[in-house]
């Protein structure tokens, strides 16, 4: 669990079957809360990848324009030295 990442109390409902499982599974460090989110972590996980790969994605994107925007940067220098040199010859 990231250490920003706070818990935050809610219901939700089970069914007895659930609940029974739950607190057949739960014991000394394990508590019934702990299990649910252990399991909804399981069941999470490819959209947290899918979350990550898009943040990596938005990071390149954003490098990439701002290396557009140096390179155009650049093109324009070139012509300006090129149009002063012309106009010297």
């Amino acid at each position: 669990m990231d250490i920003q990442d706070k818990l935050v109390r809610t219901t939700v409902q089970l069914r007895s079957s659930q609940h029974k499982a739950l607190e057949n599974l739960s014991g000394p460090g394990k508590s019934i809360s702990a299990l649910v989110r252990t399991a909804l972590d399981k069941y999470l996980d490819p959209y947290y990848e899918q979350s990550y790969e898009n943040q990596k994605l938005d990071k390149m994107l954003e490098e990439a324009e701002s290396r557009m925007e140096k390179l155009n940067e650049g093109v324009t220098e070139m012509e300006d030295i090129f149009a002063n040199l012309k106009n010297k010859v």
